[in-house]
């Protein structure tokens, strides 16, 4: 059985993969979103995604270090390790502290910034370059890539509070979030910034039109969530 999921949030994914073996499959292979299953004891496996140092692949006394922890690698793909273990050979966790839990995660923040960065720096030239030589494909990509680097930024976000609620936990004070600004205000204004200085480029003014919608929708978004964020944490 071929499953196709888009993940990047791991905590998601293991949820999934535990659902998916308690069901009676167990992942047999992983492919650009496909995950592939084959039957076996329901609740027979439980799973775990680590993040890899390495693009691609893990080390030697990685994997040793895993297999005499009875814990199999089945498939790495980028930077994540999908782990899998046996149930009936007890608790199946990977960082049992603080400390590491927040190495961790620092790890994968920093991996989604500089995804998300050159996503977004991608759609901007790509926009720039429709505008200029009026490739209806360039702007095609653009939105695809905006769109990646949208999915990036939420994933940052993310990430960023769940590196504070761990640090909160650890020292037991509350963090003060009043001042921070979502970066959809800052990938609006830049939006908007390639509209207004492209500007000359451009003619048909449609085109124009539509660039500032989505950089002012962008901002608008921005701004309502500063303030949930602000709310939510006042």
């Amino acid at each position: 059985m071929t499953k196709f999921r888009l993940y990047f949030d791991k905590d998601k994914e293991i949820l999934w993969l535990n659902k998916m073996a308690q069901e009676g499959w167990t992942l047999k292979h992983f492919f650009m979103g496909f995950y592939t299953f084959t039957p076996c004891e329901k609740g027979e496996f439980v799973y775990q995604v680590d993040f890899s140092s390495r693009l691609g692949s893990v080390s030697k006394d990685y994997r040793s270090f895993m297999e005499e922890a009875g814990i199999e690698v089945v498939q790495v793909w980028g930077f994540w390790v999908i782990l899998r273990k046996r149930a009936a050979e007890g608790e199946f966790v990977l960082y049992s502290d603080v400390d590491s839990q927040i190495g961790n995660y620092k790890k994968i923040l920093l991996m989604f910034k500089i995804v998300g960065a050159i996503e977004l720096l991608c759609a901007t030239y790509l926009l720039s370059a429709a505008i200029i030589v009026h490739r209806i494909e360039f702007a095609a990509f653009a939105c695809v890539a905006l769109a990646f680097a949208f999915v990036f930024i939420r994933m940052i976000v993310r990430t960023k509070n769940i590196i504070r609620e761990l640090k909160e936990r650890k020292t037991g004070i509350k963090e003060d979030q009043s001042r921070q600004v979502s970066p959809l205000l800052s990938v609006g204004m830049l939006l908007n910034s390639v509209a207004l200085l492209s500007k000359e480029h451009i003619e048909t003014h449609w085109i124009l039109y539509v660039i500032m919608s989505i950089a002012i929708v962008t901002m608008l978004a921005g701004i309502v969530h500063t303030v949930q964020q602000r709310k939510k944490n006042s």
